[in-house]
């Protein structure tokens, strides 16, 4: 009996469980011992585990586990217990019974519920339940006073028990993405608690009792529904940050500037319009975020946040830079994307420190001659401007590596970009290049090159000697051809050609060495009729080759070994060749909107295929709801049946013939049929005279059948005798067709 691949799928697992080696799984943190079997695709935890009488660490993360058995109490001397990414639908109760646990872990499981027995466990420091399904945890856990972190973020909880108050060790609490509209005043009474995470809730306010938490350091409420922020915790002084992005917050209280020591203020997301003067009182402050929120200045204070390292306020009404952020010495990153910005004050180039920059989609015409006395700039971008040249100073960006300047209106390449050679990725897509300057060849850094969406009309080979390149996207150009010294690209994975001018699809792109994934697609461009026989020689794993006019493939196209992927939708092949079925490894076929009529008999041999899509087709063998499934074993036993039913119908017809022509029908059958004059006259003389006409009319259909191959079909043959006006035998032959039809159903 032949076994599903659920059924195979469990017999390897079981054997992979049975080969481990546990020794070679173990490991020593000092005086302890630890077993890691992590990502293994257990469906079980080994028995042999329960012999280790000595370890004190068990990790069992990324598994398929479902249940822990009850061997588990013997592992007494056991601290840490890891078993998330897992199928844990309960926790064994013995679990709450070792003596020793301190951590337990069972993060993204499928728990519902906690038992209250967890407060068996005396010595529980760290409890995480992260990404469960609980709705409730029992009162039970707030008896657990050793616990220093509770986590239960991503769960359903909407609201606390009383006892959480009684957590007097408790740091770090965990509460984000649940469905709380208010925090449990009595969490306010842990003192001690240094981080509190409630984001992605229902908020809308907080208990006046959180001032009472003085050693509180952070506090996450992003994404809550807060119209303002609670006046409470601007008592809370020794707080260092402050997350409330995503909220309705519209203004900001002057008594922000009660948080001395806050480090960290997030507040994109919301619907403010201006900021208080007492935000720059925050000196300590090295993270401001004030993105997505309809700001039109940047305080002419900022300067006094002299410790201010990253500053994001893109997507605002910003439209001009004040003098004062110039003077932010210690700035490593300002993002002001999206907002009107024309220029930069000519003191811009004080911000010495300065690694990323983004000024993309604003208005500027020119790139800012500050700019380039940032020499420590690693990231530039400029997208979405009006930019068109870029000053020669710019190639004193000795530590640039990552420079964007697409939708501008670039109409020549900018040659100062060729002289920052410390430069890894660049990306011009979307202006109106015409020509890529021999120049470019002084990037040896380069490893991405996006020039999509420009008009270049030819690959220069200068290109070919960037021999870091890992990724080209060419697509939307004017190309006509590809240079053969593109084979000396050994390190580019990822080509993109669509959507450009060749008159054939390019030979050279197979013999680039190292190719994973190549994208032919010409929707907008210049459709090709077939591929080249040397498409046999690229290594490459995903093929994309859709909107062509291709009707068929390449019998050499089972010579890709690595192939993995195939898609060429909306083309015109009307038969795959049976060498495609060579092609063990393939997982993903797509061949939408073809002219595909039947599928080759060894289909199944596709044994990897996961992903087939076949839609749009006229398909008959196999017909189109047997290919739905997109499971080849079906296909292939559909159409090998198929092909005998065929083959036995066109016999039984033959066979029928027999009688029903005259030799001047005869011959005129097989002139309409292309019969060579040679092979008409062969037939004559071996089966010659009036008794042997049948046997004549049966070798000659036989005959047809063979030089024909495929396209000798039952519906072909009773396509000609309708043209030759042979209805009554065509009406005769479709009626056996129908029966024949009938009796398969």
């Amino acid at each position: 009996m032949e076994l599903d691949n659920c059924g195979n799928c469990q017999l390897e697992d079981t054997y992979a469980e049975n080969q481990l080696n546990l020794h070679s799984y173990l490991y020593s943190q000092g005086s302890k011992v630890s077993l890691g079997l992590n990502e293994l695709s257990l469906s079980k935890v080994p028995e042999e585990v329960f012999d280790l009488e000595n370890i004190s660490f068990l990790f069992l993360t990324n598994n398929n586990i479902t249940d822990i058995p009850d061997n588990v109490s013997q592992l007494e001397i056991l601290e840490g217990l890891n078993l998330s990414y897992n199928g844990l639908k309960t926790i064994n109760r013995l679990v709450y019974h070792l003596p020793k646990l301190r951590l337990l872990d069972v993060s993204n499981n499928e728990l519902e519920a906690i038992s209250s027995e967890i407060c068996g466990l005396p010595m529980l420091s760290e409890l995480l339940v992260n990404g469960n399904r609980l709705s409730s945890i029992p009162s039970t856990l707030g008896h657990m006073t050793e616990l220093t972190v509770l986590g239960l973020n991503e769960n359903r909880l909407k609201n606390l028990p009383n006892s959480l108050g009684g957590l007097s060790k408790l740091q770090i609490l965990g509460l984000e993405r649940n469905e709380l509209e208010f925090l449990n005043p009595e969490i306010c009474r842990i003192e001690g608690l240094q981080r509190i995470g409630l984001s992605g809730n229902h908020m809308t306010n907080l208990p006046h009792e959180i001032q009472n938490l003085t050693r509180l350091e952070q506090l996450l409420l992003d994404d809550n529904e807060f119209g303002f922020i609670p006046v409470q915790l601007f008592w809370i002084e020794g707080l260092k940050e402050l997350a409330m992005s995503g909220n309705r917050l519209s203004s900001v209280q002057s008594e922000i500037g009660n948080l001395k020591k806050l480090k960290i203020l997030g507040l994109n997301n919301n619907l403010l319009k201006d900021l208080p003067a007492e935000l720059c009182l925050l000196k300590e402050l090295e993270i401001l975020g004030l993105e997505n929120n309809y700001l039109q200045h940047i305080p002419e204070d900022i300067a006094e946040l002299f410790h201010l390292k990253e500053l994001y306020m893109g997507s605002n009404n910003i439209s001009e830079i004040p003098e004062g952020l110039s003077w932010c010495s210690n700035l490593e990153v300002l993002s002001l994307v999206g907002n009107s910005l024309t220029g930069v004050p000519v003191e811009f180039g004080n911000l010495k420190k300065l690694h990323t920059l983004v000024f993309s989609d604003n208005l500027f015409e020119e790139l800012p001659k500050a700019i380039s006395v940032l020499e420590n700039l690693n990231i530039i971008a400029l997208d979405g401007n009006r930019i068109s040249t870029v000053p020669n100073e710019f190639a004193h960006l000795s530590k640039l590596r990552h420079l964007s300047l697409r939708k501008n209106q670039f109409e020549t390449f900018p040659l100062p970009v060729c002289k920052v050679s410390t430069l890894e990725i660049l990306d011009l897509a979307h202006n109106s290049v015409a020509d890529i300057p021999p120049e470019m060849a002084e990037l040896h850094n380069l490893t991405v090159l996006n020039i999509s969406c420009n008009q270049v009309g030819s690959f220069p080979p200068e290109l070919c000697a960037l021999v870091h390149l890992k990724s080209l996207d060419m697509s939307e150009n004017m190309l006509e051809e590809l240079p053969e010294e593109v084979s000396m690209l050994t390190s580019l994975n990822n080509l993109d050609l669509s959507h450009n001018n060749f008159f054939e699809f390019p030979k050279s792109a197979c013999a680039i060495p190292n190719l994973v994934k190549l994208r032919f697609d010409q929707r907008s461009g210049s459709r090709v009729p077939s591929l080249p026989d040397e498409i046999e020689f690229s290594n490459v794993f995903e093929l994309i080759l859709s909107n062509n006019t291709l009707r068929t493939l390449p019998n050499t196209i089972s010579g890709m070994r690595n192939l993995v992927s195939l898609v060429a939708d909306h083309n015109e092949i009307n038969s795959l060749p049976d060498s495609v079925c060579d092609i063990r490894q393939l997982h993903v076929l797509h061949l939408n909107d073809n002219k595909l009529v039947s599928l080759p008999e060894n289909f199944d041999q596709l044994s990897k295929l996961t992903d087939l899509r076949l839609h749009n087709n006229p398909l008959k063998t196999p017909p189109m709801d047997v290919c739905v499934s997109g499971v080849p074993q079906p296909i292939g036993r559909f159409i090998r049946r198929a092909l005998e039913r065929e083959e036995l119908l066109l016999n039984k017809m033959f066979e029928r013939m027999k009688y029903d022509l005259n030799k001047n029908e005869l011959r005129y059958l097989m002139k309409k049929l292309h019969f060579p004059e040679e092979k008409m006259v062969e037939f004559e003389q071996i089966h010659h005279g009036k008794e042997k006409l049948p046997e004549r009319i049966y070798s000659a259909m036989l005959f047809w059948k063979e030089f024909k191959g495929e396209e000798a079909t039952a519906e072909e043959l009773l396509r000609i005798l309708n043209i030759l006006g042979h209805d009554d035998l065509a009406q005769s032959l479709r009626l056996m067709k129908i029966y024949a039809q009938r009796l398969r159903f």
